[in-house]
């Protein structure tokens, strides 16, 4: 491959990271980041705040809990990979809420890249996925076909998947998750671990697997292998508080205790 690559990632330290790490790499070949930038206005965040306000006490402590190790989490990111504020110099830059609309397509036309490098995003759609003539990668936090879908950290130590902890890089193609690997790192890890470190470690692992699997593919180096069958994809929404629960106790998070805590009527106010 010769043409340009376009980096898709979101509007976070880690998505700048990842586009130092590739602007390291390629250069100017680099020619465009697009960033996935959902921060919510003020009126939503209202809205989120009443509606937390709302829910069970249960999910409430969920909450709190999972917000304080992905805060711990970030900060050893931060650490470690000591992301930059801002985005690489001399390459084009589009933020949008929604790639999969007109203007970010027309955007990712003008660049007519070669490759579209994805590290964060909704699912996208065919008529961007044909935009790049050489196709699509992504970055998935699993040794697939172990654990499609979104938060598979949470579901490996929720079922004691450590042999599958790791990251993949993948082509894109019709479904989730299932396309040809291009390259896998495995990621050490067993009882105790949460899924926001095992998020984390993945995250510093990428910064150098991504630009690598880029640069096997660009030089004729990878042999993507076609993934066989596996399990379907977990969604978000199959994260139930009940589940949530059962892996705090499990990795002995303060507050949580073997047994279940009662869940209060929804819209008692928070503690």
């Amino acid at each position: 491959m010769s043409g340009g690559i376009v980096l898709m990632c979101h509007e976070a330290p880690f998505g700048r990271a990842m586009a130092r790490a590739m602007a390291a790499r390629f250069g100017t070949e680099l020619s465009g980041v697009m960033v996935i930038d959902r921060r919510p206005g003020r009126r939503q965040r209202l809205a989120r705040w009443l509606a937390r306000w709302r829910r069970p006490a249960l999910e409430r402590r969920l909450e709190r809990a999972e917000r304080r190790l992905a805060a711990a989490a970030a900060r050893d990111f931060a650490a470690r990979a000591a992301p930059p504020e801002d985005w690489p110099e001399r390459v084009a830059l589009l933020r949008t809420a929604d790639p999969n609309a007109e203007p970010g397509r027309d955007w990712l036309s003008a660049l007519a890249p070669e490759l579209l490098v994805v590290t964060g995003a909704p699912i996208l759609r065919p008529a961007l996925l044909a935009i790049p003539t050489g196709g699509a990668l992504n970055l998935h936090s699993s040794l697939l076909p172990a654990y499609r879908g979104s938060q598979a950290e949470f579901w490996q130590v929720l079922e004691g998947g450590w042999d599958s902890c790791g990251l993949s890089v993948h082509m894109i193609d019709a479904g989730v998750d299932t396309g040809a690997i291009v390259l896998q790192r495995p990621l050490a890890a067993g009882p105790g671990d949460s899924p926001q470190a095992l998020r984390m470690r993945n995250l510093l692992a990428a910064l150098e697997a991504v630009p690598e699997a880029v640069a096997q593919l660009r030089e004729g180096r990878a042999v993507p292998r076609p993934q066989p069958p596996g399990a379907p994809a977990r969604r978000a929404r199959d994260r139930t508080p009940e589940l949530r629960a059962r892996l705090l106790r499990q990795i002995g998070h303060p507050g949580f205790t073997d047994a279940p805590p009662e869940p209060a009527a929804a819209g008692a106010r928070p503690a």
